[in-house]
């Protein structure tokens, strides 16, 4: 049974939507690109600096004739921290806001289109990806979860706790496919998970099983993941892991509240066209 911190999420999303759902609406993806992160860690090594510096300098002018200024240097490593903790988490909240990985996806009331830049890695994309999903026409939906823990965490999934989930979705029209992800703490996957109103059941996969049959002492990273092996590919569960398979090269992430309101979207418009 979802919980009632669940329902009372599923509610305010809802409110939400209808109060928010104006056409076209664009969701941008993986807030956190490489570009913001490197600007993030130059901030933060900048203020250290700067702050360090500004503030022995302030304890020289107006506490030189006292003893804190036998602490100078200790007090001002001490307060540097704080204070370049403090810009940088203002720095990355606009930067976040403006400063976009060039992934996103746009709803409206005819379709879903999206748009995936180019990957370096890829020489065979020129432009990067682009398609749309028809509203009108046959959506198939894959919902699935996985827990972040007991494998080799890499990346992204560094960066959240481990106690999260990974919740994932993949739609599919024709030859088209989008799978879109995001990181969540357990009570609001359960808003999904535990939810038997969606079109699809979420269904739980085990990465940490997955490294264990890829052998724990091979090291692996957020770009070489171990190969899911044939027979969980052929499995009751291989659908979901070939589409975890491709989450990991072109998944696109959203925050926790796009996510919501992307799935929620995506239900309302299958319900109305089924």
């Amino acid at each position: 049974m979802r919980s009632s911190w669940a329902k009372a999420f599923h509610n305010a999303t809802i409110l939400t939507m209808s109060e928010d759902e104006k056409s076209p609406k664009v969701l941008y993806a993986d807030p956190e690109h490489g570009g913001l992160r490197f600007v993030v860690i130059v901030v933060l090594l900048f203020s250290l600096i700067v702050g360090f510096f500004i503030i022995q300098l302030l304890l020289n002018l107006l506490a030189s004739e006292t003893r804190l200024i036998e602490f100078a240097t200790v007090l001002s490593c001490a307060f540097a921290f704080p204070l370049a903790f403090a810009i940088t988490w203002v720095v990355e909240i606009i930067l976040k806001r403006e400063w976009h990985s060039g992934n996103s996806l746009t709803l409206d009331d005819s379709q879903l289109s999206y748009r995936i830049k180019r990957d370096d890695n890829d020489p065979s994309e020129q432009n990067g990806l682009s398609g749309s999903i028809e509203w009108a026409k046959r959506v198939n939906t894959l919902y699935w979860y996985f827990k972040l823990k007991g494998y080799p965490r890499a990346g992204r999934e560094q960066r959240v706790s481990k106690s999260w989930l990974g919740v994932a979705c993949q739609l599919q029209q024709d030859e088209t496919r989008l799978i879109v992800y995001s990181y969540v703490p357990p009570q609001r996957a359960a808003n999904w998970t535990e939810d038997d109103a969606v079109s699809e059941p979420f269904i739980e996969i085990s990465l940490a099983d997955l490294y264990k049959r890829a052998g724990q002492n091979r090291r692996f990273s957020s770009s070489t993941r171990p190969k899911v092996d044939a027979e969980l590919l052929t499995g009751t569960e291989g659908r979901y892991w070939l589409a975890e398979q491709k989450r990991w090269s072109r998944g696109l992430e959203l925050t926790q509240q796009d996510f919501a309101y992307f799935i929620n979207y995506v239900e309302k418009r299958i319900g109305v066209e089924s």
